[in-house]
């Protein structure tokens, strides 16, 4: 049998415990010799704990305990509290229960750290074209404003024609072309390491089949790599949406969930939210739905957590079930059928009416998905424009792509960097602006949907029921 050692790891230092000895180890340097081939147990402790999970890989297997459960079997033990004793109860804690230690996957660390660094070259580039392009109304005020895209893609010609300019900003305006340049490379090449740990991952064909992107079928890999370590679909979108916070009474401190937790998840899926907004998109009908159950016009942030809960949902019975999206969603039905009829089966009050027509509405949503439903392995996946082109494409930019071909490659930088002209007459522009306010009024007004004459005749009675 493999010698079992308990790890307390502090930030400073880590005491091993063997059963019988501890040894405290500040420098890995100092580690015994003994220790290859052996089993060692961690708790969960952020990024100082993950730099000895890395060392002791490469002597042994690595084990990560769950800090909630560690922390209740610990006190069933004993109250008190140093580091000897959490080593022991460590090493106890594996030996009694090791089916609740997860293995230790230096992936999941990888790709974490890459998403993070990824959301931050995106803001570092947004800073520095916002900056260039400052500096361009100033030491060239003829120049026409170029778009975020032909910046990017003209940035070689645009810095030649700076430097024959002589003015005070000139070398800023290069300084900062040099910065947007490295974080542009810098992007690209994360992108890709984020992309290749994605590609590699068992689940990765089955979440190709929805409407998601790279970087966002990522993202949601990143934090749920194992879905068998959740035991069901509350608990991982808990896990993936929720965090948790101290809040402090006087002496008492309580842990709360809040929504102010996973902000990857959420910046990296917004696009997504925003995109499935428009008319043509496959999530569409989930957005309306998410825009129903949150009918506060003001409400976006509740509207967007809805609208997440729902595709997690989707998601966690495909990984479970290894279904693709058009058959994820066929289940989805079923299961919501056979709870509809089990609560129809009831006496009907206030609460089972409102669960009623919600059950009802999640159905012809997921019904509509279902006939909007595409093969989204055959979309490109990429285009020059836009990297995540396989949501919705971008109309404005697609037409600079498109006035960009037409045109002649010998055209100057100034006719490069034009917009193209909006082929719309003019005389459009009152019934644009019409149907635009006919719109507003159509979601101002979705709050007194559940009470309008003109709604299913099915669920009347259900609604009527609700509000009485």
């Amino acid at each position: 049998m493999k010698k079992v050692i308990g790890c307390d790891i502090g930030a400073h230092f880590i005491i091993l415990h063997d059963g019988k000895n501890a040894i405290k180890v500040e420098d890995p340097k100092d580690l015994p010799n003994n220790l290859r081939n052996s089993i060692f147990v961690l708790e969960q402790t952020g990024a100082y704990g993950i730099r000895w999970a890395q060392i002791f890989s490469d002597l042994g297997k690595v084990y990560i305990v769950d800090g909630r459960d560690f922390k209740n079997f610990r006190l069933a033990h004993t109250r008190q509290k140093n580091d000897n004793l959490d080593a022991f109860y460590l090493r106890e804690y594996f030996l009694k229960n090791p089916q609740k230690c997860r293995p230790f996957n230096p992936q999941i660390v990888y790709i974490r750290a890459l998403i993070r660094q990824h959301i931050r070259n995106q803001k570092d580039i947004t800073m520095h074209t916002n900056r260039i392009l400052q500096y361009l109304q100033i030491i060239d005020p003829y120049m026409p404003r170029p778009t975020r895209y032909k910046l990017h893609k003209y940035i070689d010609q645009i810095e030649n024609r700076i430097k024959e300019i002589p003015h005070a900003l000139t070398d800023l305006a290069l300084s900062e072309i040099k910065k947007l340049k490295a974080c542009l490379e810098e992007a690209e090449k994360v992108r890709h390491e984020i992309e290749s740990i994605a590609h590699n991952h068992p689940d990765y064909e089955i979440l190709k089949t929805f409407p998601l992107g790279d970087l966002q079928i990522a993202v949601i890999l990143a934090y749920s790599w194992n879905i068998e370590d959740f035991k069901d679909k509350d608990s991982y979108i808990a896990y993936t949406l929720m965090g948790t916070t101290l809040e402090q009474s006087g002496k008492s401190i309580y842990k709360v969930k809040t929504d102010k937790a996973r902000t990857e998840i959420k910046g990296l899926l917004y696009t997504l939210y925003l995109q499935a907004n428009k008319e043509k998109h496959q999530l569409k009908p989930l957005s309306d739905l998410a825009k129903e159950l949150a009918s506060d016009r003001n409400n976006y942030k509740k509207r967007y957590i809805k609208f997440l809960s729902r595709l997690l949902e989707l998601v966690y019975y495909a990984r479970k079930e290894r279904t693709d999206y058009k058959t994820t969603l066929q289940n989805a039905i079923k299961r919501r059928e056979k709870e509809l009829t089990y609560t129809q089966q009831k006496e009907l009050n206030p609460t089972r009416a409102r669960k009623l027509y919600h059950l009802t509405r999640s159905i012809q949503t997921y019904k509509k998905m279902l006939a909007q439903c595409k093969d989204i392995s055959s979309w490109d996946s990429q285009s020059p424009q836009e990297p995540q082109a396989y949501l919705v494409p971008n109309n404005k930019n697609q037409k600079e792509v498109e006035h960009e071909k037409t045109n002649s490659p010998n055209l100057s930088l100034s006719d490069k960097l034009t917009k193209p002209k909006r082929t719309r007459k003019r005389q459009n522009r009152g019934n644009t602006a019409k149907n635009g306010m006919q719109k507003w009024e159509m979601d101002n007004n979705l709050c007194q949907k559940q009470t309008n004459n003109q709604t299913d005749p099915s669920l009347q009675t259900t609604r009527q029921t609700m509000y009485n």
